[in-house]
């Protein structure tokens, strides 16, 4: 059974529903055309010139990325612009685009629910739904399986999470068991975390302002990078179409993007 790009947006659809995204995003089908033909879907946090190289390579149809492959307006197409060359590339490749956003991080068995389970959370909630009552809502709270020191708990997660670039403020000693967190940039949710009485609020990013406001409070808070709190929610994401996909018993292979992130480097003493 041939497979098209409008049978597989059917299936991200259900997966995470385009009216959950915000207002301003931008997500669904942004390159492409839906009669073309799928094998092979690439799902990455992020386009670049080099995951499109690579996607090529491999002989990817689809990307279904995280972040939008458009976001802002563009006035002109060109190879002056990075996103517009990103385009051309994609659209000379003949490789379509699907972007879940913001409808991906409140989707069950999206972002912010793969970070919940690398967290180590047990029936995590939808934040919002503590605090707001919305149901399909951003963030998470849950609990661990028993108390731990801050400093201990932080340690395990950057081991876990393969990362250096833990920040926090708060008493290393203070023990931590009610968390609340945010995958990617969840600083808006600071004072609801605080209302639903967690110990411990996680993010990915911080604005300046929204950290210096955690310094007036009492409640630790740990920011653990937006790539390394998203890339679970893409390891999630890769299983579950896959398995989707084969359930509608579609020849396609589902496949992660080259790593782009081992590029970063940190500057040790």
């Amino acid at each position: 059974m041939t497979c098209r790009v409008e049978d597989i947006v059917r299936i991200m659809e259900q997966i995470a529903p385009k009216e959950h995204a915000e207002s301003w995003d931008n997500v669904g089908l942004l390159v492409g055309s839906y009669a073309a033909p799928v094998k092979k879907i690439m799902v990455c946090l992020d386009i670049t010139l080099d995951t499109i190289d690579f996607a090529i390579d491999q002989g990817v149809n689809m990307i279904i990325s995280h972040h939008p492959v458009i976001f802002k307006a563009l006035a002109a197409i060109n190879d002056k612009n990075i996103v517009a060359k990103r385009l051309l590339s994609l659209i000379r490749a003949g490789i379509s685009v699907y972007s879940a956003h913001t409808n991906l991080d409140r989707a069950r068995s999206g972002m912010d629910d793969a970070l919940a389970q690398v967290l180590g959370l047990v029936d995590p909630r939808p934040l919002l739904a503590v605090t707001k009552g919305e149901p399909a809502s951003f963030g998470r709270i849950g609990q661990l399986g028993q108390a731990m020191e801050l400093k201990a708990y932080l340690q395990r997660l950057a081991k876990d999470l393969q990362t250096k670039r833990i920040s926090f403020i708060g008493d290393e000693r203070s023990k931590v068991k009610t968390i609340a967190s945010c995958a990617g940039a969840g600083g808006d949710f600071l004072e609801d975390a605080i209302r639903a009485g967690a110990d411990l609020f996680i993010t990915g990013e911080m604005k300046h302002s929204e950290l210096v406001a955690c310094l007036d409070i009492q409640m630790p808070v740990a920011v653990l990078g937006h790539y390394e709190t998203e890339m679970p929610g893409v390891a999630s994401l890769i299983k579950h179409l896959q398995s989707l996909i084969n359930s509608l018993q579609y020849n396609v292979e589902v496949i992660p993007a080259n790593d782009y992130y081992n590029r970063v480097r940190v500057l040790e003493e």
